[in-house]
């Protein structure tokens, strides 16, 4: 087939890539973790640039070449091996680019515009709710299943088809249309190929199984369910609080409003105090109707509930009251998502496809998501 302008780009018949979900995730985790180790050496190294006499290299430019290579990459091999790294020097790049935002959108190159830390979170937010809604849109098709057991075949011809890869493809044949021309043809191709022995584990991922089949079992214990209805409950509760004492400007603060804030009538209340408490109130809700599920005995129903209801507190709620301590210059930490917000997210996520796996009956991969919090200074 010619590579020609549009018809190469025909989205509805591209199929995807069984990995792209972790795919995608590395290219987040690698763009994350990218801001995060260059805001904590500017800091240690009190903010140094590159370049006199009127020229600053700015990272940036870092960010352009490592988006260049993990294209390269992709546009020169063959194979399912460059992917992964792509990915990642992919999600380096795009880490070194975003972390530069306030100098695109200022006239002055601000890069410690305050805003810009809100902007980058929300940037983060988007696409992972975009990867989120790919991956739960729908499974592979018949089509895309038999498209990846054939880009699985083009191993061997690398002398790299193990076992396992084998026994994948199959399994990709499985959920395949019978009456494909293409079915029995690379049904037949597999079973004959030799495969060599899957290459050991490594002790990260002994580990990683160990911790896994641990959580597990954990679940299934009598108290597990009753911890998480409470620890749900309290982290409802709590957040609750935090909203309410930022808002009203209750507690420390009883005789007047907080900076920023006219008075504590209702009143006087934004347009941005009144979603931080709407948006509280869906999160209590959905926990309510979370603990109720689990009361009922439908544990998956409640775990993907709490789920949910930490998605809104950090993707929605968090970045309400982060703009309200902005405008109110608040430098307390309010609004900063908290590693309990993650721990709960993590578990939550966690038992959710842990339960999804044992009602499907096949083995998937356990994921805790989380979140980051970047800082502007």
């Amino acid at each position: 087939m010619r590579l020609c302008w549009p018809a190469a780009l025909d989205l509805r018949r591209s199929p995807r890539n069984a990995d792209f979900g972790e795919l995608q995730e590395s290219f987040l985790v690698s763009a994350v973790g990218t801001i995060l180790v260059i805001r904590t050496q500017l800091w240690l190294t009190n903010y140094p640039q590159l370049g006199g006499g009127g020229l600053h290299i700015a990272h940036l430019l870092y960010g352009g070449i490592f988006m260049v290579l993990a294209i390269g990459l992709l546009v020169t091999f063959l194979g399912r091996s460059p992917r992964f790294p792509a990915a990642v020097i992919g999600g380096v790049g795009f880490g070194f680019f975003i972390d530069e935002l306030g100098k695109f959108i200022t006239s002055d190159n601000n890069y410690f515009f305050e805003p810009a830390a809100a902007l980058i979170y929300l940037v983060f937010i988007g696409m992972f709710l975009l990867t989120r809604a790919l991956q739960r849109r729908r499974g592979l098709s018949p089509a895309e299943r038999l498209s990846n057991a054939v880009d699985l075949i083009g191993e061997a011809a690398r002398h790299d088809f193990d076992t396992d890869e084998k026994r994948r493809a199959l399994e990709f044949l499985e959920g395949a249309d019978p009456a494909h021309p293409l079915a029995e043809p690379v049904r037949r191709l597999i079973s004959e190929l030799d495969a060599i022995p899957a290459p050991a584990p490594s002790q990260l991922s002994r580990w990683a199984r160990a911790v896994r089949e641990r959580y597990r079992h954990l679940i299934e214990k009598g108290w597990f369910r009753p911890l998480i209805a409470w620890i749900f409950g309290l982290w409802a509760l709590l957040s609750a609080a935090a909203i309410l004492e930022l808002v009203f400007s209750v507690g420390i603060d009883l005789g007047g409003a907080r900076s920023g804030f006219g008075s504590d009538s209702l009143s006087h209340l934004t347009f941005i105090n009144i979603a931080s408490l709407c948006s509280t109130a869906v999160s209590g809700v959905l926990v309510l109707m979370g603990l109720r599920r689990l009361h009922e005995g439908d544990r998956l129903g409640a775990y993907r509930l709490f789920d949910r209801a930490l998605l809104v507190s950090i993707f929605l709620t968090r970045v309400l009251v982060r703009r309200v301590a902005v405008r109110g210059d608040l430098r307390s930490g309010a609004g900063r998502p908290t590693a309990g917000d993650a721990a709960l997210r993590g578990t939550a996520g966690a038992a959710d496809r842990t339960r999804r796996r044992h009602s499907r009956g096949r083995r998937i991969r356990i994921v805790g998501c989380g979140y980051l919090r970047l800082d502007a200074s």
